[in-house]
């Protein structure tokens, strides 16, 4: 085929996607997912800008819709071009158009209902897809980020000294609820890999939201992760909510509300709240915070610790959950959250010398031993001997062995609670001792 000729049928596909014909355009999307089965096929398409008029009939009910999306679900996931169909897909709004997809509402027969899951899961997916570049997470967070949960920068007309803010919608927070529904979930539980098969399902950064839509909203946990990238999707995040219904002093945050993920039977629900766990604990200023009060230290090592029988001296000081079910215990099997896990401890360690000393009173470094000895991953291992190596040495200007005292004296009973920040340092204070 010449050129002259392969570049007249990509723009008679292109234009018949366009076309006011339903046959034709359903046509047009079939030949598109038939197109892109080769990595030739998906780069042309992107290259005579099929990403646009794809990212219009996803908003189209029925077969057509569901396919657009399936298609550019893979354009943005494969491929050398990929990142190209992100950024055309960005230009033309397609951020929105999904986040709406994501909320649209579903009727209750089985049928309707089954294809409902099916959008929203595609959806979500090519949000995950979007916002792995910056500028898809700026995009996201930018626009959907409430008021309250950011400062919002005010915009001053130098004519005539007029203010405005930037106006802003809370699609993270509505979609985020939608997440923590158990109105939306079925129990899934893990395929296991057959003879041959890559036991590591981690591996494929991008998502391509497979056949797997029983749990329409579990790519929203990815989402959030590439959200936390950013500072504000982490003030989101981070943000502590007051219950003003609440007579006591009670305090909430998205953070806490997703901690429970961890848990979840849905493994892609993990690796993202895994991944936002580690966005997270890159704030120094919300160390103590997270040690002290979320407690966080626990929930990082629930999913680390693993049937191992523990001697009587090391489960001295360790939260009984991480050792009560014994044999029962099953280690995180995915890799990729196994390793966010560790290197949100590793980035905790580095937060300064107040936060090892929570660390080492935590026990983690039981865990952390028990987990290396069965680590098949290369970087996990590590990471955890980075952890190691701080929670092992001594601090500067304290005695040989005196790390290993204070745990030796906590576990003994003589355990002292960390003093709270003062309240000109706030969360995580200015402190030395919470920034090295």
């Amino acid at each position: 085929m010449s050129d002259n000729d392969e570049t007249s049928m990509y723009n008679d596909l292109i234009g018949f996607l366009q076309s006011n014909r339903q046959d034709l355009r359903l046509a047009a999307v079939q030949a598109v997912a038939t197109a892109i089965k080769s990595s030739d096929g998906a780069t042309k398409l992107i290259k005579f800008g099929a990403a646009r008029p794809l990212s219009r009939l996803t908003s189209q009910p029925g077969i057509i819709g569901l396919v657009a999306l399936q298609n550019l679900a893979t354009l943005t996931s494969n491929g050398p071009s990929a990142s190209q169909c992100v950024e055309d897909l960005i230009e033309v709004g397609a951020t929105s158009r999904m986040a709406e997809i994501g909320l649209s509402r579903h009727e209750r027969d089985q049928e309707t209902m089954e294809s409902w899951k099916k959008r929203v899961n595609y959806a979500m997916a090519l949000l995950v897809n979007m916002t792995r570049t910056e500028k898809g997470a700026v995009d996201l967070v930018g626009r959907t980020v409430p008021e309250e949960a950011v400062i919002v920068e005010e915009l001053t007309d130098d004519q005539d000294g007029t203010e405005d803010k930037l106006p802003s919608k809370p699609t993270l927070e509505l979609l985020l609820s939608r997440f923590l529904s158990i109105e939306y979930v079925e129990e899934i539980t893990e395929k296991q890999p057959e003879d041959g098969e890559d036991k590591d399902p981690s591996k494929n950064t991008p998502i391509d939201a497979d056949n797997r839509h029983e749990d329409p909203y579990q790519h929203f946990a990815a989402i959030l992760m590439n959200a936390t990238q950013l500072e504000a999707g982490r003030k989101f995040v981070l943000r502590i909510k007051r219950d003003s219904a609440s007579t006591s002093s009670q305090t909430s945050s998205v953070l806490q509300a997703i901690l429970a993920q961890l848990r979840s039977t849905n493994p892609i629900r993990r690796r993202g709240v895994a991944g936002t766990l580690k966005n997270c604990c890159l704030e120094k200023d919300a160390a103590w915070w997270l040690l002290e009060e979320v407690k966080i230290t626990k929930h990082l090592l629930y999913p680390l610790a693993g049937p191992e029988e523990l001697e009587v001296d090391e489960k001295r000081g360790l939260d009984p959950d991480l050792w009560l079910e014994g044999p029962d215990k099953e280690r995180e099997p995915d890799g990729l959250a196994r390793l966010f896990l560790v290197e949100s401890i590793l980035l905790l360690c580095a937060t300064g010398r107040k936060s090892r000393e929570s660390l080492r009173l935590s026990r983690v470094y039981v865990i952390l031993k028990w987990a290396d000895m069965v680590e098949e991953r290369e970087d996990v291992s590590e990471r955890i001997n980075e952890c190691v190596q701080y929670l092992r040495r001594d601090e500067q200007g304290a005695e040989e062995g005196s790390s290993d005292q204070a745990v030796e004296m906590a576990i003994r009973g003589n355990r002292l609670a960390l003093p709270a920040p003062t309240a000109s340092n706030e969360i995580g204070g200015l402190s030395e001792d919470y920034d090295d």
